[in-house]
């Protein structure tokens, strides 16, 4: 609101000018309107239209503002700096035609507590040339003077941009281009009809601010060899709020780092194209996307490590498109301690093709409306879905996801209907899909470049598709679907699988019978539920069909209260495992879970004898895992990794 307000007085300067005749001549500049002084910058000097006005000083090639009002500024200078005085408010500075490079300070500088409006007039040029190592130079003087940005907006002071001219700012010679120090604000248009063009270049921070960055309007394009549109305060900075809020405006990010990056991060319009190192859009609290009634805006991940992450991510209209090389969602933040992550979409449509898992909540997960298409990665190490461990849970009420990926760590709905075509493989989770009975394996296989539909008994298409990477697992949900009906899974034309409706009831209960196959077959590398033969289950008397191996005892502390595994058994025909282990005093329920990717996953938490089958899994692979014992209603995950052993499948 601060920033509302200020905007409004500062123009309120302009109108005010406006109305007041100058005795100023005009001929010189391409700016019509009104004034109180006119400067332009030369090699050599300042000179004012009117030089028995007040409000400003000139020293050399520094020009200081020290009173409200407008000023016309133009012409080129290689070392010329304009500063607005601490404190000084209702400053219009109409940049005209103006070049300004700067070896000594920051070319434009609003000092503490000042507010300033920037009013872009033609094509204009700042360019920060600082040395970096001024700021710790042992020349006081030197270094009281470095600032570091193009543009530098001190503490407590505010700054808004407008016009319908083209600002180009450069900090790449030095550190930021444009930088709001503590409790400040910058603001980029006033609205989103706003015409000019602002390029910020840096091999820092382009566009910062530890206070309030808000962008309206214009067209924004960001190069930075760091983070491109930034909000994070210094550890040590209380007051900032840290926070980047866009409305509008077309924008462009080009960054090595994280393209927008705050403490808290609101996109409610405007247009984004993203090109990240790191992440594209990334909030150390809460992610906001879109506004209560559907709206929001249109953003592009191109390029990023992960698309959208945040402690807590919310979704609630607008579109996107996101490519990543890890997780395209992720609600999670290592840094916060005894949070609870959550990532919601009631809204917008978003399509992500993502490397690592899809769409990754550390904590809950719910879709309760819009449309969510997700490819996640090729790779049994993460899931189209993922959802944290310990309890967490997946929730759909409406809307549409599609989510297509590998078995291995499938995920699936906990609660709401839906249906899945394959078998989860070592995913699930505390309270998350298993892969335990009830559960189909799946036996087709989606390439690459291939056509998948879903359709239903009547020959409605329900999703078509080309797959972008192999999969062998799809989740579909909509409110469409229907309990009364088959749905057939296509693959080329091929039918290679069927679904009925499912409830998350954390199994895959009712998942994609496949198409035409009903026993195990030779060579296929995967058991098909069917009229064959069963393969070992829990609690069988009798041995799996192959003589197992015992291998040496995982090393565990016998006093402690978790499990120690006795025995590890295998089945060389079904490629599986089987875990027994002490039972433990008290214990209510036991859980499995494996390292994956870099992170726990919890397999299954609703255990209550002392052992475990696995699913049947590729033979040759090697799995970490530990087994944990729930008491008085608390999992014991005390010394998980050193209590934690290796199995590997026959």
């Amino acid at each position: 609101m601060k920033a509302r307000l200020m905007m409004k007085r500062v123009s309120a300067a302009v109108a005010a000018a406006a109305m007041v005749c100058s005795t100023v001549s005009l001929d010189a500049f391409a700016y019509s309107g009104s004034y109180d002084n006119s400067f332009t910058f030369t090699n050599s000097g300042i000179s004012a239209s009117n030089a028995a006005g007040s409000g400003y000083k000139i020293n050399g090639t520094a020009l200081t503002i020290n009173e409200a009002g407008t000023y016309v500024v133009s012409g080129q200078c290689v070392e010329g700096s304009i500063t607005v005085k601490k404190g000084t408010t209702g400053v219009v500075l109409i940049l005209d035609e103006l070049t300004l490079t700067c070896s000594s300070t920051a070319p434009v500088s609003v000092n503490k507590g000042a507010e300033a409006e920037i009013v872009i007039n033609g094509k204009n040029t700042l360019t920060d040339s600082e040395n970096p190592a001024n700021e710790n130079s042992s020349d006081t003087t030197v270094a009281d003077a470095f600032e570091g940005a193009g543009i530098k907006v001190k503490s407590g002071s505010s700054l808004t941009l407008t016009g319908t001219g083209t600002l180009t700012v450069n900090g790449s010679n030095c550190k930021n281009g444009i930088k709001g120090a503590a409790t400040s604000t910058v603001t980029v248009g006033e609205s989103a009809n706003d015409s000019f063009t602002l390029n910020v270049n840096a091999v820092n921070n382009a566009l910062a601010a530890d206070g309030e960055l808000i962008i309206n309007g214009g067209n924004v394009n960001v190069t930075s060899s760091d983070d491109g549109i930034k909000a994070s305060p210094d550890d040590e900075d209380t007051e900032s709020k840290g926070t980047v809020t866009i409305n509008g405006g077309k924008i462009s990010v080009t960054a090595s780092d994280d393209a927008v990056h705050a403490e808290e991060v609101n996109v409610f319009g405007g247009n984004l194209t993203i090109n990240a190192g790191n992440d594209g859009l990334k909030a150390e609290n809460a992610l906001t996307v879109g506004k209560a009634d559907g709206s929001g805006p249109e953003i592009d991940v191109k390029k990023a490590y992960e698309g959208f992450e945040g402690a807590t991510i919310t979704l609630r209209g607008g579109k996107g498109s996101i490519l990543s090389s890890d997780d395209g969602m992720n609600a999670a933040n290592s840094e916060l301690k005894n949070f609870t992550y959550e990532l919601n979409i009631s809204g917008g449509e978003w399509y992500v093709n993502a490397d690592g898992d899809g769409v990754d909540s550390n904590g809950n997960m719910s879709i309760s409306g819009g449309y969510t298409e997700i490819f996640g990665a090729a790779n049994n190490g993460n899931g189209a879905l993922d959802i944290g461990d310990f309890g967490n849970s997946l929730t759909y009420t409406g809307g549409t996801i599609v989510a297509v990926g590998m078995n291995g760590m499938a995920v699936t709905p906990t609660s709401g209907n839906y249906i899945a075509f394959g078998t989860s493989g070592m995913g699930g989770g505390f309270g998350r899909p298993g892969s335990q009975s009830g559960q189909s394996s799946s036996s087709y296989s989606i390439s690459k470049g291939a056509s998948i539909a879903i359709k239903d008994s009547s020959g409605n298409t329900l999703y078509e598709a080309t797959a972008v990477k192999s999969a062998n697992h799809v989740v579909f949900a909509s409110e469409s679907l229907k309990s009364d009906v088959t749905y057939t899974l296509y693959v080329n034309n091929q039918s290679v699988a069927t679904a009925t409706l499912t409830a998350g009831s954390g199994q895959q209960q009712g998942g994609g019978q496949p198409g035409g196959q009903g026993q195990w077959q030779p060579g296929q590398g995967q058991w098909n539920p069917g009229q064959g033969q069963q393969p070992w289950q829990p609690g069988q008397q009798d041995n799996p069909p192959d003589q197992p191996t015992e291998p040496e005892e995982p090393e565990t502390d016998p006093t402690a209260n978790y499990p120690k595994v006795t025995k590890i058994e295998y089945s060389e025909k079904y490629h599986q495992f089987r875990l027994t282990w002490d039972a433990v005093y008290g214990a209510e329920k036991y859980g499995v879970a494996v390292y994956l990717a870099g992170k726990w996953k919890v397999v299954d938490q609703n255990i209550t004898t002392t052992t475990f089958t696995s699913p049947k899994l590729a033979a040759g692979q090697t799995y970490k895992m530990v087994v944990c014992a729930k008491i008085n209603g608390s999992w014991d995950i005390s010394k998980i990794n050193s209590r934690a052993f290796t199995v590997t499948v026959k």
